[in-house]
């Protein structure tokens, strides 16, 4: 009897040291093969694993005890396209993963955005507006001409030598609006503030 006692613990022994866990050994390099010191993520969703680890100066991690299952490892260092590695840590014996980074693309964007048109599209007709903006950083002119250069400055406007100014190169019959109300008569200089 002591004899199948003791038969049945050395064949039942090795059965219960058996373990469900492996090691992951990660070394990440840049594109030159020379160590990268940085953090990247291992996750799991079958086994519930979540952790952030950081390799040495070498570039170098063991993860222990890891359980038996496939694994995600992230890595997103600055200057460094991110990278995405599956791993299957499967038995005992250390599962290796090398990620070489490579050098991120530059990448230029240009947001295009919709403002404001210049040109309203249900109106037939042109408008000509002279803003507070425009006043303020206006060219210096001669006393008392200073309104004058600025109707003068809007396309459309003729200016005669004798202070008159033509809306569209006419003298009569022209019509515009000033603040809302239609004008068609003659605009000399003395009519100006």
């Amino acid at each position: 009897m002591k004899r199948w006692v003791i038969a049945i613990c050395f064949v039942a022994l090795p059965a219960l040291s058996q373990v469900n866990n492996g090691e992951l050994h990660v070394a990440i390099t840049d594109p030159s093969g020379h160590p990268v010191k940085t953090s990247f993520a291992v996750t799991s969703t079958g086994n519930q694993y979540a952790n952030t680890l950081s390799t040495d100066a070498s570039g170098r991690v063991a993860v222990k005890t890891l359980p038996y299952g496939l694994y995600v490892i992230r890595v997103q260092e600055p200057g460094f396209n991110p990278v995405v590695r599956a791993v299957e840590v499967r038995s005992s014996i250390p599962a290796e993963c090398d990620i070489h980074l490579a050098i991120a693309q530059l990448a230029t964007m240009v947001n295009v955005e919709d403002s404001g048109t210049l040109i309203d599209p249900h109106s037939s007709s042109s408008t000509m507006q002279i803003g507070s903006k425009q006043i303020e950083e206006r060219l210096i002119s001669l006393p008392g001409r200073s309104v004058q250069d600025l109707v003068n400055s809007q396309p459309g406007w003729l200016y005669e030598g004798n202070a008159v100014l033509h809306p569209r190169g006419s003298e009569y019959q022209t019509q515009f609006v000033i603040d809302g109300i239609p004008l068609t008569d003659n605009q000399l200089a003395q009519l100006w503030p």
